[in-house]
């Protein structure tokens, strides 16, 4: 690898996805001996701390992403301005973090004011195309977001070329001279080990309709007695999980967060997972190559398409969260084989190492 000694790398927190990718991609970095400076916001940042804790860390501006509407239309339209006043804010914390550190790469996950002038600058992202009702409506959307994607130097997908592929449509259809393929990007491995659990469920995403899932579980878990179940519910906060797990002893056990290595091993003891339909999460399943239950956010079209597609390709059931009825949808979930092995796979870090000497070639100063 073409050597760039300090490296920020600041995954964007909507979600717990972004934040789990990266992680692979900070163990390239700690592998290639250099000083790592993160930073992220909200349940990143715990999640970060658990995962790296001699890594120093620090707070940036938060999106405030939260869908309230199920109409992605009037979810844009509620947080466009919220989200470019962040990015401004995002930008400039970022770049004081760049000389306090004397940064010489910048990597974001989905950060779209993170570029830096003079700084080699990465953006790690899939969604590069909106998928909407609207062809008009479209276009703008993905040309504000191309906007802020040609600020950097290059853009890394998580996904490998060809028709056999994850994310369709909304990365295959980008075009530029700077976005790369990097393969399945992914911090678990596939463990051969006993089965624990006959269902995990695995909560993420922007409130509200975190908390709406939760709360949609827990009123109809009781259908699945004697099943023996493991819900991680991707926060800290919201409910007592003492006292629920008090309740639901006998057969629910429930935690907050976990790192990745403690999910990885509870996703493989899993029969079956119930989960959401984010990319991160896709990634992860075409890795352990599990059966799911997808439900996707409501009022967001990429987790829709995505869930959709798989739907209609067979590997996956997929229900809308509010007609979701537990024991009813896993009857027919289970009739879904989920991922088979996928071609084309690369090698991270002789990937990284390709596109790095890339990067280094244009900046032969840092």
């Amino acid at each position: 690898m073409a050597q760039f000694n300090t490296v920020l790398i600041c995954p964007q927190h909507w979600g717990l996805g972004h934040v789990t990718r990266t992680i692979p991609i900070i163990r390239y970095f700690i592998s290639k001996n250099c000083k790592i400076i993160l930073a992220s916001s909200g349940a990143g940042l715990e999640l970060l701390k658990k995962e790296f804790p001699d890594l120093p860390l620090y707070e940036i501006p938060d999106y405030g992403i939260n869908y309230p509407f199920k109409s992605m239309y009037l979810n844009i339209a509620y947080q466009f301005f919220k989200m470019n006043y962040a990015m401004i804010q995002e930008h400039f914390v970022l770049k004081r973090l760049c000389k306090e550190h004397h940064v010489d790469l910048l990597v974001s996950d989905s950060r779209l004011g993170a570029a830096q002038r003079k700084i080699p600058s990465v953006i790690i992202a899939h969604h590069l195309h909106f998928r909407l009702m609207f062809k008009f409506v479209e276009w703008i959307c993905d040309t504000w977001m191309k906007l802020f994607y040609i600020q950097f130097d290059q853009l890394w997908v998580p996904d490998v070329q060809g028709s056999q592929n994850l994310s369709g449509d909304l990365a295959h259809l980008y075009r530029s001279r700077k976005h790369f393929f990097i393969g399945i990007l992914s911090r678990f491995q596939k463990l051969n080990i006993p089965i624990k659990y006959d269902y995990c469920f695995m909560l993420s995403g922007p409130e509200p309709q975190r908390t709406y899932l939760e709360e949609i579980i827990l009123k109809q878990i009781e259908t699945l007695k004697p099943s023996k179940c493991i819900l991680i519910r991707g926060t800290s906060k919201g409910i007592n999980i003492d006292a629920y797990a008090l309740n639901y002893q006998s057969f629910l056990e429930i935690k907050n967060l976990v790192t990745g290595h403690e999910l990885n091993a509870i996703m493989c003891a899993s029969e079956f997972i119930i989960c959401r339909s984010g990319y991160s999460t896709l990634l992860d399943l075409a890795i352990i190559q599990k059966p799911a239950l997808l439900i996707p956010t409501p009022g967001q079209p990429e987790q829709e398409y995505l869930a959709e597609q798989l739907m209609e390709s067979g590997l996956f059931y997929t229900v809308n969260q509010d007609a979701f009825q537990l024991e009813t949808d896993l009857h027919k979930a289970i009739q879904f084989k989920g991922y088979v092995p996928i071609s084309g796979t690369l090698n991270l870090e002789e990937r990284l190492d390709e596109l790095l000497l890339k990067l280094k070639q244009k900046f032969p100063d840092r």
